[in-house]
């Protein structure tokens, strides 16, 4: 596959050991967190798949979030570029709904976000094996046209060695750099798997455990967001 041009890039890219992990939250939560700090960062979602329809138009909800919590004002179509409507893989969801997905529509927002900002957030599909184009163009495949390293999200508790382990051998064979692991929904009080999973982690992938985020129940509230951005603001610090 011919891939468009990009612009070079400096960011992150967020990919999850799993669906549903709470990717959305820490990326959106690190753009605020960087743009805090006074750095230019953008949250970018190239595809989202099972997007509700509103007034006659897709909403991808991930960037919708992440543009609130960051206080972004870019367009959603810029933030997120290829919308799909149902709730399945993007390129099974794509196919199913007779969509093209437009690689040069990525790369359009892209260089035009490049001219505006310097930190790109770019938040993945899924787990790095799922299919954006047929199952030809796999979110390995994206990572490795953007050319960004690699934060992975993981959850804290039991089957998270296996999960996490796994994804990190997946980047590395793929020759992704992974820049570390971040511990979602980590409780207040750990059990003993919680407790002894973050050491584990780190020997088996060599990878640090760059934080541990709390479980937020109220991310619509004021202390709610300020405690994601505290849990994440030296994370962003490692990456510029």
């Amino acid at each position: 596959m011919k891939l468009p041009q990009l612009p070079p890039l400096k960011g992150i890219f967020v990919t999850g050991t799993d669906t549903d992990v709470g990717k959305t939250v820490i990326a959106a939560g690190l753009t605020a967190a960087l743009r805090r700090r006074g750095l230019a960062a953008i949250y970018f979602k190239p595809i989202q798949s099972g997007c509700p329809e509103e007034e006659g138009r897709l909403i991808p909800t991930d960037a919708k979030f992440a543009r609130d919590l960051a206080g972004l004002s870019e367009p959603l179509e810029l933030l997120c570029p290829v919308a799909l409507r149902l709730p399945l893989a993007p390129g099974v969801a794509a196919a199913r709904e007779g969509v093209t997905v437009d690689l040069g529509r990525v790369a359009g927002s892209l260089l035009e976000l490049a001219g505006r900002y310097d930190f790109f957030v770019v938040e993945g599909a899924g787990g790095l094996y799922v299919p954006l184009i047929d199952t030809s163009f796999l979110v390995l495949d994206l990572i490795r046209w953007l050319r960004l390293p690699l934060l992975v999200v993981a959850r804290a508790g039991l089957g998270t060695i296996n999960h996490t382990a796994l994804t990190v051998m997946a980047a590395r064979q793929a020759e992704i750099e992974v820049a570390g692991i971040i511990l979602n929904r980590y409780p207040k009080a750990p059990n003993l798997a919680e407790q002894t999973n973050p050491g584990v982690i780190e020997a088996i992938t060599g990878r640090p455990i760059l934080a541990r985020v709390p479980e937020i129940d109220h991310l619509d509230e004021a202390a709610g967001r300020e405690t994601l951005l505290a849990a994440l603001d030296e994370v962003g610090v490692k990456f510029t």
